[in-house]
C-alpha cells in the first residue's frame, strides 16, 4: 500500500526515467505522452486521441495550473509541447 503523495511519487520518477531514456511515447503507442510542466517542473503522462491536432487547454495534474497543449504531426510523427496558459 502506498500513500497518494507516495505513489505521486514513484509515477513521476518512472516518467521521469523515460523522458532521459528519450521517449516523447509511453509503451510504443502514440497517444500517450510524457510532457514537463511549466510550472512545477514535474513529468506529467497525458492521452490524446490520434486525430488530435492543433491547440488545447488541460491541466497538470500535479499542480493543476493550466497549459497550453500544441499537437502537431500525423501517427508515429506527432509531437506535443507545452506552455504556461498564463502568458
Amino acid at each position: 500500500w502506498l500513500s497518494p503523495d507516495c505513489a505521486k511519487k514513484d509515477r513521476a520518477r518512472a516518467c521521469r526515467q523515460l523522458m532521459r531514456a528519450g521517449s516523447g511515447t509511453m509503451g510504443g503507442m502514440d497517444s500517450e505522452f510524457v510532457v514537463q510542466c511549466p510550472y512545477c517542473g514535474e513529468p506529467v503522462e497525458i492521452y490524446l486521441e490520434p486525430d488530435v491536432r492543433g491547440t488545447l487547454v488541460q491541466d497538470c495534474e500535479v499542480c493543476c495550473n493550466p497549459w497550453h497543449v500544441r499537437v502537431s504531426g500525423r501517427g508515429d510523427d506527432r509531437t506535443v509541447e507545452v506552455s504556461r496558459a498564463d502568458e
